[in-house]
């Protein structure tokens, strides 16, 4: 894409964003409608409908203005020193819901103990290690994801492991490549914007870490990035 087409993209983006974001207040604000209480949180009422379609818009959005903001070099970072397993416990509760709607799956830690602090962005850096884990979860149906910590001589490692369909040989170098897919159906419910693994790569390069994968169809993949110490 062009430097003005990534710009365009950042604008609409921004404008979505905004205007569901006023939508999504609008929508919380008939919660507390005394004439609506028997409307919410019941199930098939249109408030509730309402909420539940507006919730993967809010997400979709989200993440291509994510992506707009890598292109355009408007991502920064809040840097502060991360306790690495206040951050992980987000993360996994996150994680624990996703496997669990998906059914199927287990889901597995491998946490060293006695980690330093990292200087990060906490917020960006669950995001990233969510898309690793968000990916994982669409492509196995069953076995298990491993979330992988440790420290190396010079970097914390992040893993997310899985047993899942796995990438062939011929469609690796899509991966990180954006609204790219390795799914053959394009009517597959799984199909999203192929957003997620670059705004991952982004958000790593950021911290001047690195992000990679090993995977074989049929195997299953690995997911990888590093934060410096």
């Amino acid at each position: 894409m062009t430097d003005f087409q990534n710009e365009f993209l950042y604008r609409i983006s921004s404008h979505l964003r905004s205007g569901l974001a006023e939508v999504q207040a609008r929508v919380n604000d008939l919660y507390r409608v005394e004439e609506l209480e028997d409307y919410v949180d019941v199930k098939d009422s249109p408030i509730e409908h309402i909420q539940a379609a507006l919730a993967p818009l809010v997400v979709q959005v989200n993440e291509i203005q994510d992506y707009a903001e890598t292109v355009t070099n408007r991502m920064e970072l809040e840097l502060e020193e991360v306790d690495i397993y206040a951050m992980l416990d987000g993360v996994l509760t996150i994680a624990e819901q996703l496997v669990g709607q998906k059914g199927g799956v287990t889901l597995e830690e491998e946490v060293a103990k006695n980690l330093p602090s990292i200087e990060a962005d906490a917020t960006r850096l669950s995001q990233a290690l969510l898309n690793y884990i968000h990916n994982a979860v669409k492509f196995t149906d069953k076995g298990r994801i491993t979330v992988r910590v440790e420290r190396e001589a010079n970097n914390i490692l992040f893993e997310v492991r899985d047993t899942g369909i796995g990438i062939a040989q011929a469609d690796q170098e899509l991966v990180f490549e954006p609204f790219e897919t390795i799914l053959e159906d394009k009517d597959d419910p799984r199909l999203g914007f192929g957003l997620g693994l670059k705004i991952t790569e982004h958000i790593i390069d950021l911290h001047d870490g690195e992000t990679w994968f090993e995977s074989k169809a049929g195997q299953g993949s690995s997911f990888f990035f590093t934060i410096p110490l």
